[in-house]
């Protein structure tokens, strides 16, 4: 067990070095560097050996200890890992449907946004070409990759690395063209518009349901850079009813690949990418507790990206994050959109809005779901019921279902003669008859005076509630106007050995996760962040 009371390292001048680099390269510049390795690094017994180690913690959860994507995670993920045994790679840059070492290299540095799979870019190069080697090693077939040969005729058949030939000018004869071949050869999946509103019902090469990509959202799978669309066009999705378009090699690929881009923005397809953020906690006299306070004025918000486990397109795609402290207090607000005011989960068909935040005090953090055995995290979170248990009164049974038949228990705290001749399991119940709450289950103690649980855990299964002693979190939320604004706040300094314990000057790894009732989340079934940087300053 690692107590989270040990001491988290300084790194003061990290602020510097990231604010040195965001002055000095566009976001666009940022991303590209981030997923281009400086040297490409052959496989080594010592590589080997660390991206083992790398997907141990980091991979294993979701592609399983023999890399056939059925890790402990994967009944929650949609599209579902990746199986690393029958190596069929959605992303590849050859005709021969091989991914170069390249090609997974950026695909483990970027992510793929549209699935659950995150970026890895911040870890270190080394690292991630230990993966790519590791991971090649689960496959049962060659990574051969034939000589190149471009294909010369539509009857020919190409080998090797796909040479995209120059870039045309996209004239106005271009984009006709262009528009014409997209109707002809796209539609019939992604939509005359392009929303994946043509032909719906498909599945993968493994049988797995799938639908054609909305392009007008700005989703990628693989990067957007006009390169790399041009290999998505030219030798298609392998695994994924997304064909190649060997007739089209040339100039009508790269119209293609305009056209496609001009569905979707910039901005869109830069918030897709899940990235690390650092988010600073500003030091204040005054410490919020409610989300209308206005000192929340002075703290900056950082917009971080929401990736959805089991993926679909209505979904809160961010959720901004601030966070204050006095010193002795930490206070973190979470602001996302929601449509619908789920604040109920009495009938067995609704599922409440719930949000939470998990901290890690290992510098190499572990799985950010759940965390690992012997790797613990720390757990606040906030539901939208309990919020309204204490606004204005707890929500009964009977709230719901005012026409219940009830049966009547005996309330042992009172004499004989003040047995109600109605009594269901309410605030006047005997908790002995309310087996959770008799236990002292928090969860089920309908007179608590907290919407926050302090939580802890130890991989998949493990979650675990602090004794109320120990809860140390308060959370306010409040709902107005399609959206949600939650603030945590919590003692810098832990009480026990299982919570994490902060102060000023601590840089703790953070990550964010939302719950949209109506849309059937719960347990398992969220929208996360990837581990993001907190900096509690001076």
């Amino acid at each position: 067990m690692v107590p989270f009371t040990r001491k988290l390292g300084k790194r003061v001048a990290g602020v510097l070095v990231l604010f040195a680099m965001s002055c000095s390269q566009s976001p666009r510049e940022e991303s590209t560097a981030r997923l281009t390795p400086t040297v490409q690094m052959p496989a080594s017994p010592e590589l080997l050996e660390l991206g083992k180690r790398t997907y141990d913690k980091k991979c294993l959860p979701c592609h399983g200890e023999q890399g056939d994507g059925q890790g402990e995670a994967a009944y929650l993920l949609y599209p579902k890992p990746r199986n690393f045994v029958d190596a069929r790679y959605r992303l590849v840059s050859t005709w021969d449907n091989i991914p170069t070492d390249q090609d997974l290299f950026r695909s483990l540095s970027r992510g793929m946004p549209g699935s659950a799979m995150p970026s890895w870019a911040h870890l270190p190069e080394e690292t991630r070409w230990g993966l790519v080697h590791y991971i090649k090693s689960f496959s049962r077939f060659p990574f051969d990759i034939g000589p190149d040969h471009q294909p010369e005729s539509e009857a020919d058949l190409p080998t090797g690395h796909i040479k995209i030939p120059p870039q045309p000018a996209y004239t106005p004869e271009a984009r006709a063209r262009a528009h014409e071949l997209f109707l002809e050869v796209c539609a019939g999946c992604h939509g005359e518009t392009g929303k994946g509103d043509g032909q719906e019902e498909q599945e993968d090469s493994e049988g797995f349901p799938t639908h054609p990509r909305d392009l007008t959202v700005g989703i990628y799978k693989g990067s957007p850079e006009v390169e790399h669309v041009y290999y998505r066009i030219a030798a298609g999705l392998p695994g994924s009813p997304m064909p190649s378009h060997l007739a089209l090699y040339g100039d009508d690929i790269w119209h293609l690949v305009n056209y496609v881009r001009e569905m979707s923005s910039e901005y869109q397809r830069e918030r897709m990418e899940m990235k690390r953020f650092r988010v600073v906690a500003i030091r204040t006299e005054e410490l919020p507790q409610h989300p209308d306070a206005s000192v929340w004025r002075t703290a900056p918000a950082v917009n971080l990206h929401l990736m959805p486990l089991w993926w679909r397109d209505n979904r809160p795609e961010e959720v901004a994050v601030q966070a204050l402290h006095d010193g002795q207090e930490i206070a973190i607000q979470m602001t996302w959109p929601d449509a619908t005011y789920d604040h109920t989960a009495i009938r067995p068909q609704d599922f409440r809005d719930a949000a939470a935040i998990e901290f890690s005090p290992d510098p190499d953090p572990p799985f950010f779901g759940m965390g690992e055995k012997g790797t613990q995290v720390a757990i606040w979170m906030w539901k939208s019921e309990r919020q309204a248990d204490l606004e204005p009164a707890f929500q009964e049974l009977d709230k719901i279902y005012p026409n219940i038949g009830i049966d009547s228990y005996p309330n042992l705290l009172n004499s004989p003669l003040e047995q109600p001749t109605r009594n269901a399991l309410t605030l006047e119940s005997d908790p002995v008859f309310v087996t959770g709450w008799g236990a002292g289950n928090i969860v089920s103690d309908p007179t608590r005076k907290s919407a926050a649980e302090d939580l802890f855990a130890e991989g998949f299964g493990t979650l675990k509630a602090h004794p109320p002693m120990d809860q140390l979190v308060q959370a306010t939320g409040v709902y107005s106007v399609g959206s949600y604004r939650v603030v945590f706040r919590r003692p810098l300094a832990a009480r026990s050995a299982t919570q994490i314990s902060l102060e000023p000057g601590d840089t703790a790894l953070v990550s964010f996760a939302v719950w949209d009732g109506s849309a059937g989340d719960r347990d398992g079934k969220k929208s996360v962040t990837i581990w993001q940087e907190l900096y509690i300053s001076p």
